[in-house]
């Protein structure tokens, strides 16, 4: 079916079921039949015991025009049937018309995400950033896209166009801040670089600065040592059966590995008992489409590193072997439900352990939630355990030089200027005070007595 401007179609798509290779069901009569109406197609073979059957009813409409570069600009419309897609593209196309009719892009009426979208996909094609940042950039993007300013051709957008934005942004996190900003200093320096804008106030003596968060989260570093003792009784206490993460928040706790990089662990690589040793090589990611898989290498370079088991990583790390359910990614933490990577979401992991931290009113606070109504909310999430870890040695007097190796840094908060070359062996004996330590403190002491630390 078409329209001026629009192509609107079903699509039927076929995916083999267990190690099926064919391109069709050799068998099916349906397919021998080259006219076949494909509704109907999708009907007949939606049972198929060989293929999973699905279909697509999208309509695509041409928005604009690249003259710089001749490519036409698309936009698609995904439905459940043609006639609802191409209502969809229909609708837009008239809006489009009241705003000037379809858009040809010449180097004048760039906007800043026509420079911008082209830049990430670069970066992303080049290696240059990885598929979770390459989501991230693009999810950030259409954030400002929504912006007003980001319609005008970037050479008349204002300071003040920027400043009020930015002002709108005191609000989040200075991550968030971060991220938004970055985009807006490559838009505006691309422009500048292209020569249609010729003062870049992005840049120099003058430059718009990036704005102070005023974020105020519930957002701790750490535990107190108190309600890290209460959640380990907690953990130790529970059935595996009534809370299968467990073994896995005490390996967090003792180790300060990064979740991700515990969600992936190879138990027939990663982890040699004897030698009391757990290798960090890799971490969990997102593809392009948000979805999680396994990661190639750690988050930074630095991450890459080996963790020396303690008495209580030991004990956390063996109860966890023990509980392995075997795969075929041999994943020490499996999730049999996910049939492509066997992964847990990083967000279900942090739900389960904020149902925990209610329960035991750990960092409680009111929220007003979007029904107006009190809540009662945890501030614990699944980083804090790394960052509870991290002040725990630090209360044990480890040195920082120590730390920043344990942790994967490539610096650690004073010590970011001092490098030095950090002996295994001493790193073995410095784990050693943290262990004295916590037992001290009655911290592990539900999982371990002192007569079972070895000196």
């Amino acid at each position: 079916m078409k329209f001026k401007g629009i192509t609107v179609g079903t699509y039927i798509s076929k995916r083999p079921k267990g190690k099926y290779n064919e391109t069709i069901c050799a068998d099916c009569k349906n397919n021998k039949n080259k006219n076949i109406d494909k509704e109907k197609q999708y009907e007949l073979c939606k049972g198929c015991d060989k293929f999973y059957i699905s279909k697509t009813c999208k309509a695509v409409l041409t928005v604009g025009r690249d003259q710089t570069t001749g490519k036409t600009l698309r936009k698609t419309f995904v439905a459940n049937t043609e006639e609802q897609a191409l209502n969809n593209a229909l609708e837009y196309k008239i809006n489009l018309d009241k705003n000037g009719g379809v858009r040809i892009i010449t180097k004048t009426n760039k906007t800043l995400i026509d420079l911008v979208k082209p830049m990430i996909e670069e970066q992303f094609k080049l290696n240059r950033i990885k598929e979770s940042t390459y989501k991230r950039k693009l999810d950030t993007l259409k954030q400002i896209e929504k912006e007003p300013f980001t319609k005008k051709p970037i050479a008349k957008v204002t300071r003040d166009d920027v400043v009020n934005y930015l002002a709108k942004l005191k609000v989040y996190s200075k991550t968030t801040i971060k991220q938004n900003y970055e985009l807006l200093c490559m838009g505006f320096g691309e422009a500048y670089h292209q020569q249609i804008i010729t003062d870049n106030f992005m840049t120099g003596y003058k430059r718009i600065e990036k704005p102070k968060s005023e974020y105020s989260g519930h957002h701790r570093i750490a535990l107190t040592i108190e309600e890290q003792r209460n959640l380990i009784q907690f953990l130790n206490d529970v059935d595996y059966s009534k809370f299968k993460h467990k073994y896995l928040f005490l390996l967090l706790l003792s180790t300060g590995m990064r979740i991700g990089e515990a969600l992936v662990l190879d138990y027939t690589k990663d982890i040699d008992l004897e030698k009391g040793t757990v290798i960090i090589r890799r971490t969990q990611t997102k593809d392009t489409n948000g979805k999680s898989r396994i990661g190639e290498t750690t988050k930074t370079f630095s991450g890459q590193r080996t963790i020396n088991l303690n008495d209580i990583s030991r004990k956390a790390l063996e109860e966890a072997m023990k509980h392995i359910i075997p795969n075929k990614f041999h994943l020490l933490f499996y999730n049999p439900i996910n049939k492509q990577y066997g992964l847990y979401e990083e967000a279900s992991i942090n739900s389960a352990l904020k149902r925990a931290g209610l329960k035991l009113g750990i960092g409680l606070y009111e929220e007003e939630n979007c029904k107006g109504s009190k809540v009662t909310r945890t501030d614990i999430h699944t980083h804090m355990l790394r960052g509870t870890f991290a002040t725990r040695c630090a209360e044990a007097k480890i040195a920082p030089s120590v730390l920043k190796e344990i942790l994967g840094h490539s610096d650690i908060s004073i010590t970011m200027k001092y490098y030095v070359d950090i002996d295994n062996d001493f790193i073995k004996s410095e784990n050693k005070n943290v262990v004295n330590y916590l037992i001290d403190k009655n911290i592990f002491g539900v999982i371990l007595g002192k007569e079972e630390i070895a000196v």
